[in-house]
């Protein structure tokens, strides 16, 4: 189980590879993030952090590289390393995260319809 944090650095990583789709190497993530904003060895370096953190996982090799994948959806991450934000406590619940989201406008409505259809198959 991850119970690990990723920093900043690793989860712009992690999101590229997670916008990916499919297998993905060290030199693509590069070339994804900007090969002027890291050097290929820190982009290796965030990549081998992810995967010893249980983030990624080694799937295959195109070449001379590695393809990498998720062991985690996004939403699986935020429950795993944020999850414990919401304890219950008096703003502190999931329901306050939606009304706050909503309240912001960042909930859509079909996003309120994908809710309601997952309630309700959860209530069955």
């Amino acid at each position: 189980m991850i119970i690990k944090d990723v920093s900043a650095a690793e989860l712009e990583v992690m999101i590229k590879i997670w916008e990916a789709g499919k297998p993905t190497t060290i030199k693509d993530v590069w070339h994804e993030v900007g090969e002027n904003k890291w050097t290929y060895q820190t982009v290796q370096t965030f990549v081998n952090r992810l995967h010893m953190k249980g983030f990624i996982e080694m799937v295959g090799k195109r070449v001379r590289s590695f393809e990498y994948v998720p062991c985690v959806t996004r939403a699986e991450y935020l429950a795993l390393t944020k999850g414990h934000l919401f304890n219950g406590e008096p703003g502190a619940s999931i329901a306050d995260l939606l009304k706050a989201f909503y309240a912001n406008g960042n909930i859509k409505d079909k996003d309120l319809d994908e809710i309601s259809e997952w309630l309700e198959q959860v209530k069955k």
